[in-house]
């Protein structure tokens, strides 16, 4: 018998950390988390997508996909955004009463035509926070005899943790709530629900905002000297900057041990590794300048047993020393990443780090669309940010009953502009995996002038990783 599902999630950056227990206030309403994903969706225009995708040996039948659909849509992904009737309130969840099916692409695809034909399923099933769906489940058959299946849902109803918690419930047929708290009134809110929620969230945000003055005045927010998207000029307007651009993705996979090789000769670890990695294409893209420390996003899980919500993930930022070595950029030592990420995550955990972020939330949550439009239209994305997935749980990698080969992560921000993609000054962001015989390292890189498309990105990956001696293969 297998265990109880406690919905796992991005993994701590530290080996020995784990999040605190938490626990959720009981209400069905939107967190601030949720409301940013929602927010880019409809007010910006710019939803954001998570794809996992699956390279299996031989033929998965579809009925095997689609029995594990079944069971997932009895589950907390099957919810839709119910917007408020009073200004200040938030929005709430409700449950959807509908499925899309899985979809079995009509060809067989080559190798070579996979990331592709990835690429279009995010078109098929436009993801409506209202309307629904919210996620959805496609397949191919290739030409060599592989199936590959990929799971895309919209990050207002799943982080990495819900997400890969889900699906492991609907595996085991261990439903889960579809709501944080599932109710039969749930869809049963009045005006006079969302007036009190809208006092609430006013309170709430006089309180922030005294506590981010006091924070302010006593110096404890922190503050982090390295290169960052704070610091990279804002570009002057170009031509096309209203052209959407497809951002470059590399996929790469290489074997456990060559992975593993390479971190004991660093004295590192896989996250330790996978931090300077990403680092490093950020330097061999011209994005960064060698011999000055850069800044590292890491995101953690903060979900607790028995935590439903959509989005619950929290993070911490590093300096990454860089050095020039025989005239290449380079990131030579891994203990100072892994003593600095073990240092802010126990920060973290405990409490003591300040957090910027939750003193303004609720106001942030409170301003009507128009204004966040305003406001959103300046948000930087991080220079670097790298999610270490480890080795997920095996009914995850083998979720129709044959393990996978290989399986990508990535995170899509459908319809970007290239002049949006410039105004954000982002650099990568990465994912790792290991599936045992194979891991698999994906890597976005959002400056579109850097790094233009995928066929330059897999040059800078392969260059990167020759330097610690491993030999990639891509998707």
């Amino acid at each position: 018998m297998p265990e109880p599902v406690m919905l796992p999630s991005l993994p701590p950056a530290s080996p020995g950390a784990r999040p605190a227990p938490f626990a959720p206030e009981r209400t069905n309403r939107l967190t601030y988390d949720d409301e940013v994903f929602l927010r880019s969706a409809s007010v910006i225009g710019v939803p954001v997508v998570g794809q996992t995708a699956w390279r299996f040996p031989g033929e998965i039948p579809v009925s095997a996909v689609q029995e594990v659909v079944d069971e997932l849509a009895k589950g907390p992904l099957n919810r839709l955004v119910v917007r408020p009737r009073v200004a200040g309130a938030r929005s709430r969840w409700v449950p959807a009463t509908t499925t899309e099916p899985v979809r079995l692409h009509p060809d067989r695809i080559k190798p070579d035509q996979v990331m592709a034909w990835l690429g279009t399923t995010t078109d098929t099933v436009p993801f409506d926070p209202v309307k629904g769906p919210l996620w959805a489940f496609f397949m191919a058959y290739t030409t060599d005899g592989d199936t590959v299946v990929t799971y895309n849902a919209s990050h207002i109803v799943c982080d990495g943790g819900m997400k890969l918690g889900a699906l492991i419930a609907a595996v085991r047929r261990q439903p889960l709530p579809r709501l944080p708290f599932d109710d039969p009134g749930a869809a049963e809110v009045t005006r006079a629900d969302d007036w009190r929620d809208a006092r609430r969230m006013a309170k709430a945000a006089a309180r922030g905002l005294r506590a981010a003055r006091k924070a302010g005045k006593e110096g404890r927010l922190p503050v982090l000297e390295a290169q960052s998207s704070e610091k990279r000029p804002v570009p002057a307007p170009q031509p096309d900057d209203d052209v959407v651009h497809e951002v470059a993705f590399a996929g790469a996979d290489c074997p456990t041990s060559e992975w593993d090789a390479a971190v004991e000769r660093a004295g590192g670890t896989s996250n330790t590794l996978q931090i300077a990695i990403s680092v490093e294409v950020l330097l061999e893209a011209g994005i960064v300048r060698p011999g000055e420390p850069v800044k590292m996003s890491l995101p953690v899980s903060m979900r607790g047993e028995g935590d439903l919500r959509s989005n619950a993930t929290s993070g911490v930022s590093i300096a990454v020393e860089t050095e020039l070595r025989d005239g290449v950029g380079r990131v030579t030592d891994l203990a100072h990443i892994r003593e600095r990420s073990k240092k802010e995550f126990s920060a973290l955990f405990k409490g003591t780090r300040p957090d910027p972020i939750a003193n303004i939330a609720p106001l942030a949550q409170m301003i009507p669309d128009r204004l966040a439009k305003t406001l959103l239209k300046n948000v930087v994305t991080p220079l670097g940010l790298a999610s270490n997935l480890g080795r997920p749980d095996p009914d995850f990698i083998a979720p129709f009953g044959v393990p996978a080969d290989s399986i990508v992560f990535r995170g899509l921000a459908l319809g970007a502009t290239r002049g949006e993609l410039r105004r954000m000054r982002g650099g990568v962001t990465s994912w790792w995996c290991d599936v045992g015989e194979t891991c698999n390292f994906g890597i976005r890189a959002l400056d579109p002038d850097a790094v233009p498309d995928s066929d330059r990105l897999k040059q800078i990956v392969t260059t990167v990783y020759r330097r610690w001696g491993m030999e990639p293969t891509f998707w």
